[in-house]
C-alpha cells in the first residue's frame, strides 16, 4: 500500500518473496471475494434444502449492513449489537464482532495480532479443530488424514503476525481496507400461502413438497 514495504519482513525472505509484494488492497479484496463466494454458496444450498422440505425462501441483500450489525450510531437502533469503532482515517464505522459470540481475529478481541494469529492456529490445529488428529471425520483413517496437515511453525506465525500487525498499526483496523465483520446477504424462510398461488398462478407454481409441507412437518395443522 502506498509503495511502502513492511519493516522487518526481510527476516522472512526464505519463506516470503519480499521482492515481489502484493498490494494490500489486492489481498483484502481477494479475501473478501473468497468469503463472499462461500456465503453465496451457503445461501444457495439453503434454498435447495428449503425446496426439499417444502418451505418457501428468498435470498436477498437489500439491507443497511452497518445498521443491521449495530453501527447505526443511534441508541434506538441497536441492530445485532456488534461492537464497532470509528476513526478519522475511515469513511465508515468498522464492526469487529459480538463479544463472546462472534469475534473478529483482531483487537480489541485480542490484545495484538500475534495473539489473534495464535488463536486462529489453535482453532485449526488444536483439540476439536479440523486438523487435529483426534477430530472425527468421514475417512477410514481420519486420524492419519487430519494429522497430515502441516502445522504452522513459529517462524510462519511470526511472519503472518508481523504483516497483520503492520496493517493494523498503519490503518487502525484489520483487515486494512475492507470491513472486519460484514453482512452480505440473507436467506429468508417462510411457509407458502398456497391459496394465493392457486388463485393467481397456473398449476406447477409450487412443488409437491410445498403442497405437503404442513401435513408432513406440522402434526395437526391442515
Amino acid at each position: 500500500m502506498n509503495h511502502r514495504r513492511i519493516p522487518g519482513l526481510e527476516k522472512f525472505a526464505d519463506i516470503v518473496d519480499v521482492d515481489n509484494p502484493l498490494p494490500l488492497t489486492f489481498l483484502d479484496q481477494y479475501s473478501l471475494t473468497e468469503c463472499t463466494a462461500e456465503l453465496s454458496t451457503a445461501a444457495y444450498a439453503g434454498m435447495l434444502m428449503q425446496q426439499a422440505i417444502g418451505l418457501g425462501g428468498w435470498t436477498f441483500n437489500g439491507i443497511d449492513r452497518l445498521t443491521m450489525l449495530g453501527a447505526s450510531g443511534d441508541p434506538q437502533v441497536p441492530g445485532l449489537g456488534f461492537r464497532y469503532d470509528v476513526d478519522e482515517r475511515w469513511a465508515l464505522p468498522n464492526p469487529t464482532g459480538l463479544p463472546g459470540v462472534f469475534e473478529g481475529h483482531c483487537p480489541p478481541h485480542h490484545p495484538a495480532m500475534r495473539a489473534a494469529v495464535d488463536h486462529f492456529c489453535e482453532r485449526k490445529f488444536g483439540p476439536g479443530g479440523p486438523f487435529h488428529p483426534d477430530t472425527p471425520g468421514p475417512w477410514k483413517d481420519s486420524h492419519k488424514v487430519r494429522a497430515s496437515a502441516q502445522v504452522h511453525d513459529e517462524k510462519f506465525r511470526a511472519c503472518v503476525a508481523l504483516q497483520a500487525q503492520y496493517a493494523f498499526d498503519t490503518f487502525g483496523k484489520f483487515p486494512a481496507t475492507v470491513p472486519t465483520i460484514f453482512i452480505l446477504m440473507y436467506l429468508q424462510s417462510h411457509h407458502l400461502d398456497l391459496e394465493y398461488y392457486d388463485t393467481l398462478f397456473k398449476p406447477g407454481a409450487y412443488l409437491r413438497t410445498h403442497a405437503e409441507h404442513l401435513s408432513k412437518w406440522h402434526t395437526g395443522i391442515e
